[in-house]
């Protein structure tokens, strides 16, 4: 591994502690501030290959264009929940999200339906996943590269922090009581589910060419709803 390459995956693993750190509450910060250690842990794992052989560091190549395509989608997102909640504060939002209801099921119609669409881009963003590794045909048979082991788990933990982060934005209130945790196993349970199946799928629709820019068309028409709508 070269020093690019330890640089990387240094810089993924330390996003990693710092979105942990951030999304569980232990230190306060803006959204963001969580949204880029999420996304630096997410291309870390791409990032520290860019200099492997050639077919992982191709691989890896279109990876981290397409996690920037993606990545308008996530801004709008973050602007919808900012407006509704009225602070950039992380805690503010899931504050919001404790006092006024939940973001995708109370608030104007307007907001509400905005709050969707937002969600769904950054959700199509997150779950859009292109595999560290690949698959290579020869003579017949089907051979499979595969990253090391702890790229892997960084590119895991990726998804996690920004499957963590979007429920934050518009299900996961502060944890009070036990019924408020509900929202967060639920959220989490489910877009983790469609993660994992997305990566065993990467070459379905979530691998469409044409997807980034139907999530950041998305985000950007639920953003303007929200400010149409206004906070609850």
């Amino acid at each position: 591994m070269s020093v690019r390459s330890r640089v990387a995956f240094a810089s993924g693993a330390s996003g990693a502690v710092g979105a942990a750190l951030l999304l569980t509450g232990r230190i306060d910060g803006s959204v963001v501030l969580a949204f880029f250690l999420a996304f630096a842990v997410r291309v870390g794992a791409s990032a520290a290959l860019s200099d492997a052989g050639p077919i992982l560091a191709a691989v890896a190549s279109k990876s981290l264009i397409r996690r920037a395509f993606l990545a308008p989608a996530w801004g709008f997102a973050l602007a919808a929940a900012v407006v509704r909640a009225g602070s950039v504060d992380l805690t503010d939002v899931r504050g919001a999200n404790a006092v006024a209801g939940l973001a995708l099921v109370r608030g104007p119609t307007l907001t509400v339906v905005g709050s969707w669409l937002a969600f769904a881009a950054a959700a199509v963003a997150t779950l859009a996943w292109q595999r560290v590794g690949a698959e290579t045909a020869g003579s017949g048979s089907v051979g499979v590269i595969e990253a090391p082991m702890s790229l892997r788990r960084l590119e895991a933990a990726g998804v996690a922090a920004e499957v963590a982060l979007l429920v934050s934005l518009f299900a996961g209130p502060q944890i009070d009581s036990a019924s408020d945790a509900v929202w967060w196993f639920v959220g989490a349970g489910l877009l983790g589910a469609a993660a994992l199946l997305g990566r065993h799928r990467a070459d379905g629709l979530l691998s469409h060419r044409s997807l980034p820019l139907a999530a950041g068309t998305a985000g950007a028409v639920g953003l303007v709803l929200v400010l149409l709508g206004g906070a609850p």
